[in-house]
């Protein structure tokens, strides 16, 4: 099926779990307290052990925040569980989760023996990464640095370009561009946005620098002052980088083992430039079939453009 006419997933869990479902008969009817159920045909709603539902391989969450899912667990106790997870059928007459690995671990915890789950028949394995992914980001769970490692695992494992991508989560493209550019950042850099010391827009603006070790001291001057965005962007405009050699010059610095270049590489050259909009450099090594492709860009916005015709290229 065409990425075109494929459903998109990213109109929200209220979207994908709003309708009445077909309780199955063979199993377990859930009670009427879970509000929320399955929006495709075939699905059902049943009551089932915890012990046969195994997690999402490809869960985005990379750890449960304690505090908050001991507040789960207490309103579990008390309340049950308000809203079903949503599985999918497994080998062996088990189950695997789509959405709701905190509310299940939270069920486990507060000592239920099963749980209200919306059993989803027809779920691949891309449309399983795409919910879970959806139900993370509406519900704020991620943090910036896992939600960008869930975004570059569904594009890279679903080979799905940025534009392909950003349809089926019903997201704009370039948002997921921004994000996708925290995990260029350095490990250290990474690891403050990761502990939310950093917000996501702290990590786009440092992520417009070229320099890693400029970028890391800006990112601590940051959490230690407590910089907001704006003014993390009014100091680095403040302290412009010392002048660097420019990639021709960078480039030409390695004459010994770059190639002169022939006529046809010119031309390639030329007609790249035209179809990206921006200038490109081409500069052929010494050992055959190898060398240096440079695509320039002078601001995120155009690097946007650029990145944009290449996934349209793809296609």
């Amino acid at each position: 099926m065409a990425v075109a006419d494929r459903p998109r997933l990213g109109r929200g869990l209220k979207a994908i779990l709003s309708v009445p479902v077909q309780v199955d008969a063979a199993a377990t009817p859930a009670p009427a307290a879970p509000q929320e159920a399955a929006a495709q045909p075939g699905d059902r709603l049943a009551l089932i052990p915890i012990d046969k539902i195994d997690p999402n391989p490809h869960q985005p969450r990379a750890a449960i925040d304690p505090v908050a899912l001991e507040s789960l667990v207490a309103s579990v106790k008390q309340s049950g569980v308000i809203q079903a997870v949503l599985v999918r059928p497994a080998a062996h007459g088990r189950y695997q989760l789509i959405a709701g690995h905190r509310r299940t671990e939270a069920a486990k915890r507060a000592g239920l023996a099963a749980v209200p789950a919306v059993i989803r028949q027809e779920s691949t394995d891309e449309s399983q990464a795409l919910e879970a992914l959806i139900e993370n980001i509406q519900r704020e769970d991620l943090n910036p640095v896992e939600r960008a490692k869930a975004y570059r695992t569904v594009i890279h494992d679903f080979k799905l370009t940025h534009a392909a991508a950003a349809q089926r989560l019903g997201e704009d493209r370039v948002t997921i561009s921004n994000f996708l550019r925290i995990l260029d950042l350095p490990e250290g850099v990474q690891m403050l946005v990761g502990r939310n010391l950093l917000s996501a827009g702290h990590a786009k603006v440092l992520a417009g620098l070229n320099d890693a070790a400029r970028q890391e001291a800006l990112a601590n001057q940051a959490v230690k002052d407590g910089l907001s965005v704006r003014k993390l962007e009014e100091l680095i405009a403040a302290t412009p980088p010392p002048a660097a050699p420019s990639a021709e010059t960078a480039v030409a610095g390695h004459t010994r083992t770059l190639m002169a270049k022939s006529a046809h590489v010119v031309e390639l050259e030329q007609d790249l430039s035209r179809k990206l909009g921006t200038k490109v450099r081409i500069f052929p090594a010494k050992k055959k079939n190898t060398g240096k492709l440079i695509i320039q860009y002078f601001s995120l916005d155009e690097f946007d453009r650029i990145v944009e015709r290449l996934d349209d290229a793809k296609k």
